[in-house]
């Protein structure tokens, strides 16, 4: 993700997504580190144990499928909102059985996701997320209408976060795509 300035200092993309993240009162992650997602996790702790700070962001490294409910059970255990994060692919797929429960049951919910290189489109890369491959962002378009950001331009990120947040206070989840820049 393209770099942001914040105030007079310039910071990544994902620093400004986990600062507005954390603002929201989100800082409790879950799901797999690597390949695309491995440069945003960097500003992320891993979870250690449970009387680590409540506000600390850290991550639960768990199996995309699970990491799909567990920002459903956070929110029914404590009322906070939670992330859950995967790599392009069927890593998407997986986190996106517990996106749909969230949809259905109003537990506002954040999903994060990477999206193939622009420059690799065309080329058949492994985990094409483009309309030539698995078409991910259409695909959840179609169910979440108001709620899916494509993150690609660093003057359009405030306006997306803030039509995001007002998502989440109606009580909605929200899709994050970035893409994976080389």
């Amino acid at each position: 993700m393209n770099d942001k300035i914040r105030g007079s200092e310039k910071v990544s993309g994902y620093q400004y997504l986990i600062d507005s993240l954390s603002r929201w009162g989100v800082c409790k992650y879950a799901g797999v580190t690597g390949g695309g997602v491995v440069h945003f996790l960097k500003y992320i702790n891993p979870f250690i144990n449970m009387e680590s700070n409540p506000s600390e962001n850290t991550l639960l490294t768990i199996d995309e499928y699970s990491a799909g409910f567990f920002p459903i059970g956070h929110y029914l255990a404590t009322g906070k909102i939670a992330a859950a994060i995967a790599t392009t692919g069927a890593a998407s797929k997986l986190l996106g059985c517990g996106l749909s429960d969230a949809k259905l049951h109003n537990i506002p919910s954040v999903y994060i996701l990477p999206l193939s290189a622009i420059d690799a489109y065309g080329k058949a890369p492994l985990q094409d997320t483009s309309e030539f491959g698995s078409n991910i962002v259409h695909q959840l378009r179609s169910e979440l209408p108001d709620s899916v950001f494509v993150l690609d331009t660093p003057e359009h990120l405030p306006s997306q976060l803030e039509k995001a947040h007002y998502q989440l206070k109606k009580s909605k989840p929200v899709v994050f795509f970035w893409f994976i820049v080389r």
